[in-house]
């Protein structure tokens, strides 16, 4: 494993730490952009413990984090993903399942270069698994290298989803989509985790995973794995995806088309 990818398993687990230890003591709850979308003082600590893991091993690094805070506590510059080289990071992704104790939640970290990750980790908290990859080097979870499944037909297919916490034109949207698959997919699940969905599907445990309303640290670290367990990853809008995607569409390469002629109709 070279250096830049043990940093971002040394960041994915200290910011995973935080919140395995604060579980039971989470402190405030507040609302961001609307009342579904929630920030505890834990994603503040964990994202916190996350920069200082990354800044003792790249002192220079260029750090974007989905809590704002974490900038002026560990008295950063806010970077930008115009950025030739920086670390985007989602302390905690899952936040509601982590506040009412359902046990699906992350710490999510990678690096992109030039609007690409090149590497990336994932820690699944509740189940104490790391997801990791780098650029041509493959996809791991412990010393198992991953691969998504070569599904090629939605009857036979689990599928992964979530829903956006914009309840307007987004919403409705997913539920069109989300009304589609339904009736055709063998299985379609929903956990509050974006980067353990992505994870879930480069390791087989998923054949695809579709969602609106994604921000970069939600999905770059799952990307990075997912593209070297072999899926074929697009933004939402089935373009080729980057950094600036607002949602993604993954599955093995036979899937992939038929999910997203669905979701792009």
């Amino acid at each position: 494993m070279d250096h830049v990818l043990e940093t971002a398993v040394a960041a994915a687990r200290a910011g995973g730490e935080v919140l395995r230890a604060r579980l039971r003591h989470i402190g405030r709850v507040r609302a961001k952009t609307n009342e579904f979308d929630v920030v505890t003082d834990t994603d503040i600590a964990a994202g916190v413990e996350v920069v200082r893991t990354i800044l003792e091993r790249d002192p220079n690094a260029v750090i974007v984090i989905e809590e704002p805070e974490v900038y002026e506590i560990t008295g950063i510059d806010e970077g930008t993903l115009d950025a030739e080289r920086v670390w985007v990071i989602d302390p905690l992704d899952g936040t509601t399942s982590y506040v009412h104790g359902f046990p699906c939640y992350s710490t999510s970290v990678a690096l992109l270069e030039d609007g690409q990750p090149v590497a990336g980790a994932v820690y699944n908290v509740p189940l104490d698994e790391v997801t990791y990859a780098a650029r041509g080097q493959g996809a791991f979870l412990a010393d198992t290298c991953l691969h998504c499944t070569d599904a090629d037909d939605l009857t036979h297919s689990l599928v992964i989803t979530g829903f956006p916490y914009d309840r307007g034109e987004l919403l409705t949207r997913q539920m069109e989509v989300f009304s589609a698959i339904v009736p055709i997919a063998e299985g379609v699940r929903r956990d509050g985790s974006a980067a353990v969905d992505c994870c879930h599907v480069a390791a087989g445990r998923a054949d695809a995973f579709w969602e609106f309303g994604l921000k970069p640290w939600d999905m770059a670290a799952g990307v990075i794995a997912l593209r070297e367990a072999g899926a074929t990853v697009t933004g939402i809008d089935g373009e080729p995806w980057t950094a600036r995607s607002t949602g993604i569409i993954a599955a093995g390469p036979n899937l992939h088309g038929i999910l997203t002629r669905i979701i792009c109709a």
